[in-house]
């Protein structure tokens, strides 16, 4: 192997696991926040609104749902196309490779959660019902997010012989 081979497989080993914490984390929060339920109502998002724990909760799940899509789409995923000989192009173009590799379940679900992400972490969503409709969609992402990151992390062990 090549040092430029063994630097970029080190540098893939590193972002899966910088990943799959992010991943852990950002589990977590959305069970902190949400518990076992996506569908949030106008009264349950004006609840989380009602005090400090409730918005530091909401912020800290805003924080990890947009450092898990940064570190996946800008980092992760080029990185991976290279390891796996593929050429890396514009975000959108690597997510649509992934989807035709069957690694992400849609790429598109993937660009509407980078929109979401950017409501979530640069606007103060003030509007209980604009909230609740938010979190529910962030909060089923989530669960897509897992699964694609799961279907990547199994992929860069079998097929690249890299694990997080």
């Amino acid at each position: 192997m090549s040092a430029a081979s063994y630097d970029e497989a080190e540098r893939l080993g590193r972002l899966l696991a910088l990943v799959a914490r992010e991943d852990e984390h950002l589990l977590a929060v959305r069970q902190r926040l949400l518990g076992d339920d996506c569908d949030v109502s106008e009264a349950r998002a004006e609840a989380l609104l009602a005090n400090a724990t409730g918005i530091d909760r909401l912020e800290s799940f805003g924080a990890k749902f947009a450092r898990m899509q940064d570190t996946a789409v800008d980092k992760l995923i080029p990185v991976l196309l290279r390891a796996a000989g593929e050429s890396v192009f514009a975000a959108i173009d690597n997510l649509g490779r992934l989807e035709r590799l069957g690694l992400v379940e849609s790429a598109d679900d993937w660009i509407a959660m980078r929109r979401l992400r950017n409501r979530l972490v640069h606007e103060y969503i003030e509007h209980p019902a604009d909230l609740a409709s938010e979190l529910t969609r962030a909060c089923r992402f989530t669960h897509e997010m897992h699964a694609d990151w799961l279907r990547i992390r199994q992929y860069a062990a079998e097929h690249l012989h890299i694990e997080p």
